[in-house]
């Protein structure tokens, strides 16, 4: 891959892993959270990490890189209709902090986060994204906070329940997410 992007394009300023699978339930007796988990981890949190580690060598070369690992306010708040979702995305904000600070010390290359909520996309109409902000809306965000070097991009309501997260009780945020 590394050297057909390196041929195709003569190069990599720009990696975005946007990979999502969410499996809707609750814990409890017969759940099979065990079986659901690995395929969401595969797809949320291994995904991102091979595909990072296969083409840093690539982006490092780039005078401006930049790397975007989309997590979800649950990967702060989890909600828990979306147990082993949220874990996955808990697991990839910790990664992509950990990243950030590993690659500032020896690279040009920037880390950021996007956390949105809930999008309306092909994707989570099976999770209520009827319900959701315009791709746009979490576009546009994104946008702006790499213009402004805001590493860690809260939009639409995140914003608001990453606050609440911060401001009140870690419960108080719990019970928003999960009313």
């Amino acid at each position: 891959m590394k050297e057909y992007l390196q041929e195709k394009f003569g190069g990599l300023d720009v990696l975005i892993n946007n990979a999502g699978s969410a499996v809707p339930y609750t814990l409890g007796i017969n759940a099979d959270s065990a079986h659901k988990a690995v395929g969401e981890f595969e797809t949320n949190f291994f995904s991102a990490i091979r595909l990072i580690d296969e083409l840093l060598p690539l982006l490092s070369k780039s005078a401006e890189g930049i790397i975007v690992n989309v997590t979800s306010i649950v990967a702060l708040v989890p909600k828990s209709t979306l147990p082993t979702y949220s874990a996955s995305k808990a697991a990839l904000h910790a990664y992509t902090e950990l990243l950030r600070h590993a690659l500032s010390k020896n690279t040009s290359i920037k880390v950021f986060e996007l956390m949105p909520p809930l999008v309306n996309t092909e994707f989570s109409s099976t999770i209520g994204g009827e319900n959701g902000i315009p791709p746009k809306d979490v576009a546009d965000s994104l946008l702006a906070a790499i213009e402004s070097n805001i590493y860690e991009v809260h939009t639409g309501n995140t914003a608001g329940i990453y606050q609440l997260s911060r401001a009140t009780t870690y419960n108080d945020a719990f019970k928003m997410v999960n009313k």
